[in-house]
């Protein structure tokens, strides 16, 4: 089996790409209603966020991959995981972090103390437990604090993983989260501590482990499948069940989301955006023109570089749009698109670059 799955570094990509143009329609909402496509424009660029549930779903499968069996490695000791895991991403993080708060001290756009306790909470992987600063200077970084939250419960997860099987594991999972999400949503309407609880859990665990779950589930049944594959199997190596559940999942869910989206409930309708993100994703992995699309160095170099691009490009795109307020909507989105997305790729390698500088000097 490949050492790197190519195909997840064209489906990171593509998440990616989701998020960018979810946050541009974010700062210029009118470009996304004003413009020669008409509303649907907008309605299709505000799905973008849908972008983060595929990151959490790589997550899961990239971290349980390399324990995968067979000939998988035993789990880390918790302290050597979380030294190793948050070693590679407080870097990029902090320098993000003290780039943007430096550009928000010297704009003005937020007191100081307020600032101060924002990056405060943000060092610390704490904001999401907030809700008065979830969104401060970089509301992108909610992310960061459920990724801290995902590191720390993952090797007693790989552990479930490892005793009980995927398929039991990953449902206990989807129904301690799915399900305490569902409860807590009844509870909110006629409690306002319930309420609260429920809008916070949205940006924590346990509401979006089903999300990190089905990664985890689907490296275990793909890393067995492609170490020893079988006739009729993809070029892939993802089972025929997986396959057929992934083609499902996006046929009906794709249909289903768009005409029912709006009349569910909020725990339903992410639900249902998740299974049909999931599915969508899970059918491009089995495609291999996406894995031969991640084998390029383009797109190699661009998906090594999501995370960094993840951490600064949207106070590029919200500093960019204050700019462009005087321009036809969709003219400022159009010229907006054009200099933001290469600046803030750019930037992020840039940024790595720096960091594996100092990690090299460091050795």
């Amino acid at each position: 089996m490949q050492r790197r799955v190519t195909q997840i570094e064209s489906i990171r990509v593509l998440a990616m790409f989701g998020i960018f143009f979810y946050h541009l329609w974010t700062v210029l909402p009118d470009g996304g209603a004003q413009n020669p496509f008409g509303p649907i424009l907008g309605d299709i660029m505000s799905q973008g966020y849908l972008g983060v549930v595929v990151f959490n779903a790589i997550t899961g499968f990239v971290l349980t991959l390399p324990h995968a069996n067979p000939g998988g490695k035993p789990p880390m000791a918790y302290f050597d995981f979380f030294r190793r895991r948050f070693g590679r991403i407080t870097p990029q993080y902090y320098l993000s972090l003290a780039l943007w708060s430096v550009v928000a001290l010297v704009a003005g756009s937020m007191p100081l103390a307020a600032l101060g306790a924002c990056v405060a909470e943000k060092l610390f992987f704490v904001q999401t437990f907030d809700p008065a600063r979830f969104f401060c200077l970089e509301p992108a970084l909610w992310w960061m604090g459920l990724l801290a939250q995902f590191y720390l419960t993952f090797p007693l997860l790989l552990r479930l993983f490892q005793k009980y099987g995927p398929g039991r594991a990953t449902a206990g999972c989807l129904l301690f989260g799915w399900g305490l999400w569902f409860v807590l949503t009844q509870l909110a309407k006629v409690s306002s501590t319930a309420a609260l609880l429920d809008y916070m859990l949205y940006f924590n665990l346990p509401y979006r482990l089903p999300e990190f779950a089905l990664g985890m589930a689907f490296a275990l049944v793909w890393k067995a499948r492609a170490a020893a594959p079988r006739d009729g199997d993809p070029e892939t190596g993802i089972p025929t069940s997986w396959l057929l559940g992934f083609l499902a999942a996006a046929y009906f869910g794709l249909p289903l989301a768009i005409v029912f989206k709006a009349h569910l409930q909020a725990t339903l309708a992410h639900i249902l955006l998740t299974i049909t993100c999931l599915g969508l994703a899970g059918s491009l992995f089995s495609w291999p023109a996406m894995a031969r699309l991640g084998a390029k160095p383009a797109v190699s170099l661009a998906a090594a570089t999501s995370y960094s691009f993840y951490l600064l490009h949207q106070p590029i795109l919200g500093y960019g749009a204050d700019m462009l307020r005087r321009l036809h909507p969709f003219a400022a989105m159009c010229l907006l698109a054009a200099i933001s997305l290469p600046g803030a790729y750019y930037l992020s390698l840039y940024q790595d670059r720096l960091v594996a500088k100092f990690e090299s000097r460091g050795k």
